[in-house]
Formats: C-alpha cells, structure tokens, sequence
C-alpha cells in the first residue's frame, strides 16, 4: 500500500507554556478533500503552519510522501505541497504573472527560471483559475477575491500533490466564495489533495468530503460533513445551540446559529489566531 501524501502522527505543539494541539493524527490521500474547522483558538492555523513544515512540532512527526518531513529542504517539500496562509508578506508591484510564475521557484535551483515549459505551466494554472484577462494587471489593482484565485494558481504552478488552505474564504464576498468553491471542487475531482482549514462551518460543509473538529487540543469529531455537522457536535465544540437541517441546493448539512451555551453577556470562547 502506498504511503500518504501528507501525514501527521500523534502531533503536540506548544506556545510557551500554552498548549495548543495535543495528539493530533490524520492522513491525506490523493483526491481527498479535508475540512477542518474549531472556535478560535482552537490551533488550526498552527495546525496548517505544522503541516507545510513552518513550524517543528514539540511531539509526533510530520510525513511527506512517508519520509519524515523534518529531513527534506525546503524546495523538495514545495515541489509537493503548497501552503496558502492567511496574510502574506507585500506584492512588491509583481503582476498577476510574475506572482503565479513564482509557484515556479521550487523546481529550480536559482532565481533564473521562466523557461518554455514554465511559462507553459503558468499560463495553464492562470487559465485554470479564470484570470487570462488580469494576467497584466499589478497585484496591488485586483479585488480580494481575484487575489485569492491568483494565490492559488500560484499553488498550482508549484504542481504540488496537495494544497493547504488557511481561512480562504476571509474577507471574500458571497460571489467570491462561491466562485472559489467551484474552483476548488474542480481542481479536487482532477486528484489534487486539498486540506483546508475555516471557520465558515456552512463554506466546508459544502466544499468537503471529510470534516474534523479541532476541540480541546485534539480531534474529537471526525466523519462526512453529514455525520460531523450535527445540533449535538456543534453545541460540544463550539458551545452554541444551533438549529442543522439540510441545505435545499446540495442537500449539505446547513447550520444556523440559535444562542450561545452556558455564557455570561460578555463571555467569548476567542483566545488567539492559532
């Protein structure tokens, strides 16, 4: 049996002396498309920084292709894996074309590339992702949701095996999440792995074969959206009371927000980031 693409055994992390996952184990296979979604806090963001190699775990191993993850360079994990964070560092007046041509980067061994079949790749991964007509357009002039798309061309002009995505949906209107959605969905069923992390239950519930929920440090549910994404799961994880019927378009479980669970006025469950 062939190894996984991306895996995690028994993962601990820890920022100073808060401990944020603790046990954490999954595994990622051609064509799955993962969802995991947690309160804030719940280290899902340290969980995708885990994931690409960005951050050393305090216990358990990371593994690409079966081979732990700590022994590769850098380049030979992007040659494999594309990370999308939630912020990135400034565009420095690159073109929709020169950031996706950046995907390139991994498969060679200097700052000279741009070769025939590079341009070939970039221009496929731009088609791809509906951005033909904003190739020349400066980053710094397209709207967040193209910025989003072009982001993930980049990801794909990598060629990667799997793609981790960290809250893509942030910040983006409705047209633009349906619009990633169906992108993503599309490159999906073409057997590119997708793991991504949100807080937008309803967005996953949609887009994802297979949901975890991060709780207490760990993984405490875990199965189709349907078996996830129930009232009970919801009101242990997230200490809310919702109502969860099915969404007329798909059939998707949707969930609705009633009232929140054991909480003063002002109480919240937010922490941090992670």
């Amino acid at each position: 049996m062939a190894p996984s693409i991306l895996a995690c055994e028994n993962l601990a992390f820890s920022y100073d002396n808060l401990q944020v996952l603790d046990g954490v184990s999954l595994s990622i296979e051609e064509g799955d498309f993962l969802g995991v979604i947690g309160p804030n806090g719940s280290g899902k963001s340290t969980l995708i920084r885990l994931l690409a190699g960005l951050l050393t775990p305090k216990e358990g191993v990371v593994r690409l292709n079966g081979n732990d993850m700590a022994a590769l360079s850098r380049r030979s994990i992007s040659r494999e894996l594309a990370a999308l964070a939630q912020e990135e560092s400034p565009d420095f007046g690159f073109t929709v074309w020169e950031e996706v041509m950046l995907g390139r980067a991994p498969h060679h061994g200097g700052l000279h590339f741009d070769s025939r079949s590079d341009r070939i790749i970039v221009e496929h991964a731009i088609e791809k992702t509906d951005l033909t007509h904003l190739r020349r357009r400066k980053m710094a002039e397209v709207s967040g949701g193209e910025r989003q798309r072009v982001r993930i061309a980049r990801g794909l002009a990598q060629q990667p095996r799997v793609l981790l995505l960290d809250e893509p949906t942030n910040h983006l209107d409705l047209y633009s999440q349906l619009s990633l959605m169906e992108l993503m969905k599309d490159i999906n069923s073409e057997g590119l792995a997708i793991l991504l992390v949100s807080h937008d239950i309803n967005f996953v519930s949609r887009a994802c074969k297979h949901l975890e929920i991060l709780h207490e440090r760990t993984f405490r549910f875990s199965g189709p959206p349907q078996e996830v994404i129930t009232e009970a799961t919801i009101a242990a994880a997230f200490n809310i009371r919702a109502v969860v019927d099915r969404n007329p378009a798909d059939g998707s479980p949707r969930m609705t927000p009633v009232t929140r669970l054991n909480a003063g006025p002002f109480d919240t469950n937010a922490s941090s980031s992670t």
